[in-house]
């Protein structure tokens, strides 16, 4: 029975021996000439064409080289790299799906590795689509100043906000930058009991 539990471990060591474990995407690796020549090519076309749309169209820096599969993504807003670890069309994710894949054949047969594959793997690869140019600039018009009108004494503030549906939490941040916040919607604050209370005394004294 000890003889049989120690096999296990040793078995489950063995598995989480050939699944390496990683951080995020970011810090996945994969041998370019694993990949052919034309997937490269489609995966360095899709990493430019996002990263030019969380730059909001102006990036620093942007390019991607198929020989090595490495990349440059740098906004010019804030000289810091967008989330592209948490969308897909990027080149992180491009990577772990391959990576993904690549353990799933090598652990053919092996449930044990296949779980790891998608623990240690898998989950970290995005699932999130790239926002389209339109929704970031109806994200961008939702920073507007906002509008201020007076009647009869009494003021109200209208406020502009974005109209937009929430991504998944682990894309959520996505759409921040590594470094510093991305597009967020404005938000309206509740109505204090003090203006209402304000208003109804105006009311009674205007009666009296």
């Amino acid at each position: 029975m000890r003889s049989s539990a120690i096999f296990v471990a040793i078995a489950a060591a063995v598995v989480s021996a050939q699944v390496p474990t990683y951080k995020s995407a970011l810090n996945m690796t994969i041998d370019p000439n694993s990949v052919a020549q034309q997937q490269r090519a489609v995966w360095c076309q899709a990493q430019t064409n996002t990263c030019q749309v969380l730059c909001d169209n102006n990036a620093d820096e942007n390019d991607c080289n198929q020989a090595t599969l490495t990349y440059d993504c740098t906004c010019a807003s804030n000289s810091s790299a967008p989330g592209l670890q948490y969308y897909t069309q990027t080149l992180p994710t491009f990577i772990c799906e391959q990576l993904f894949s690549n353990c799933i054949q090598t652990n053919a047969g092996n449930q044990d590795g296949q779980n790891a594959c998608k623990t240690n793997i898998q989950k970290l690869c995005a699932t999130q689509s790239p926002p389209t140019a339109a929704e970031i600039s109806s994200l961008d018009q939702s920073s507007a100043p906002t509008e201020t009108t007076s009647s009869k004494g009494v003021s109200s503030t209208h406020h502009t906000a974005a109209t937009t549906t929430a991504p998944q939490s682990a894309a959520s941040s996505a759409a921040q930058s590594s470094t510093s916040s991305g597009f967020a919607a404005a938000t309206q604050g509740p109505i204090g009991t003090g203006a209402f209370a304000m208003a109804a005394a105006g009311l009674m004294a205007y009666v009296l």
